[in-house]
């Protein structure tokens, strides 16, 4: 007669068609366990990127004081990687659940595989039920260690969200001494404008104070003496001021030297009158001796041009 026996089928007590199910699904539960495994190994590089991401964020806090975009950039690059490691804990969370899933199939099919060996021990085939329980034992050891896996798998993304946090505050740093640095290079600007504004406002004062100094281009009077080594209008006023002093005035005066001329007196040429004059005065000076006064007054009339 058959034997019922379960997932697996029926068979006479010669058959182990229900420990080759068990056995199939310890298998599974194994395959369950490695892909808990993979799952946690791909949550402990994105932790490690994390991580290396976190000592960019530190390096980009120690450069951002040259440069306020950069740190703007990284702040950006560790939101990234925040938004990552949570899609990291997410899929490990999965991982977990799915392992979880698969240990709670395992114990049910190590039930199964329990009440197969009831059956089998029923049907006088003790040897079977024996290995039916010994692979139900391998089917709860694997479930275990898919659990354990995937303890580790979400302890691996609570490590990933660690990291995160200490990119989100590196990133917060940095961000904050890129505020820093704005906030000084606006005082700096800031003290840079008053001292231009302040300067422009001395020199404005001296050029008010220069222009009224000025003597305007309309004419005006001068306070004070006026010197040149140059000339005025095209005179040397040094050289006329000499000529002007030793000129004799229009109101006349005592000359101090001899006085020539190419030219005439009051129309009289000098030079020739002094000749007539001379010439009279010899002429006088012969008649003399002979007493002649109306020759005398002659001879005086021609030489005063009478």
């Amino acid at each position: 007669m058959a034997i019922f026996r379960g997932t697996g089928g029926s068979g006479d007590s010669t058959q182990d068609a229900a420990l080759n199910e068990v056995t199939q699904q310890a298998l599974n539960a194994a395959a369950s366990a490695s892909a808990a495994s993979t799952s946690a190994s791909t949550a402990t590089s994105k932790a490690s990127q994390a991580s290396t991401s976190a000592s960019n964020a530190s390096t980009s806090e120690t450069n951002a004081s040259n440069s306020a975009a950069a740190a703007s950039s990284s702040a950006s690059n560790a939101l990234s990687s925040k938004n990552a490691a949570t899609t990291s804990q997410t899929n490990a969370s999965n991982s977990a659940s799915s392992a979880s899933t698969s240990a709670s199939t395992a114990n049910t099919k190590a039930s199964q595989a329990a009440t197969s060996a009831s059956n089998a021990a029923t049907s006088e085939n003790a040897v079977t039920a024996d290995l039916a329980l010994t692979n139900a034992d391998v089917v709860l050891t694997h479930a275990d260690v898919a659990l354990t896996h995937a303890d580790v798998v979400l302890t691996h993304a609570d490590v990933v969200l660690a990291e995160a946090d200490k990119v989100q505050t590196a990133a917060d740093r940095v961000a904050t001494a890129a505020d820093r640095v704005a906030t000084g290079n606006n005082a700096s600007t800031a003290t840079t404008k008053a001292s231009e504004a302040a300067t422009s406002a001395t020199n404005a004062a001296n050029s008010a104070s220069q222009a009224a100094n000025k003597l305007p281009l309309a004419g005006g009077a001068m306070t004070g003496a006026i010197t040149t080594n140059s000339t005025f209008d095209g005179r040397d006023v040094a050289a006329d001021g000499v000529l002007a002093t030793n000129a004799l005035p229009k109101s006349g005066g005592a000359m101090t030297g001899a006085i020539t001329t190419n030219s005439t007196f009051d129309g009289v040429d000098v030079g020739v009158r002094d000749a007539v004059l001379t010439s009279t005065t010899n002429t006088v000076n012969n008649l003399s001796n002979v007493f002649d006064p109306i020759g005398t007054s002659v001879a005086m009339a021609i030489a005063l041009g009478g």
